[in-house]
């Protein structure tokens, strides 16, 4: 098996490739979980990794929360709008703040009170959102507004 050792052009780290269909990310700064839950937030070079491995949502140093295998499959477009947080707040909407917390983007998902929000990264690289077990919102239905 060949490693190969390479700079990604978005963010400050490396990614290793692991064979052709796994990466690695080596990065400064990265936290990676599995699930984002209500009240958690991601901070720019965070990450979701799906349960497999195979997937990375990252939350890169321009401002844009991008779906990775061994190339983009999904983003925010936010690149540029200085958002500085990702944030799954308590009424199930998934939104991105700017330093002066104002709103940058997110995915209209405000559904009311809950007992669990989770955004997770399915083994397929779809980002989903449920709220009490439902599915509300995903990424190959939805961009999210801006």
């Amino acid at each position: 098996m060949k490693l190969d050792i390479v700079p990604h052009p978005t963010f400050p780290g490396n990614l290793l490739s692991v064979g052709r269909d796994t990466i690695i990310l080596l990065c400064c700064r990265t936290m990676s979980i599995n699930v984002l839950e209500k009240g958690s937030e991601l901070k720019r070079g965070d990450s979701v990794l799906s349960k497999n491995s195979q997937w990375i949502a990252l939350f890169q140093q321009d401002g844009n929360f991008v779906v990775y295998r061994t190339e983009p499959v999904w983003a925010s477009d936010t690149s540029g709008m200085d958002p500085t947080r990702l944030c799954m707040q308590g009424d199930c909407n998934l939104v991105m703040y700017n330093d002066e917390d104002k709103p940058r983007w997110h995915t209209n998902s405000a559904k009311g009170g809950c007992k669990t929000c989770v955004l997770s990264l399915t083994n397929e690289g779809k980002l989903v959102l449920e709220k009490d077990g439902q599915e509300i919102w995903n990424s190959d239905r939805d961009q999210g507004m801006k």
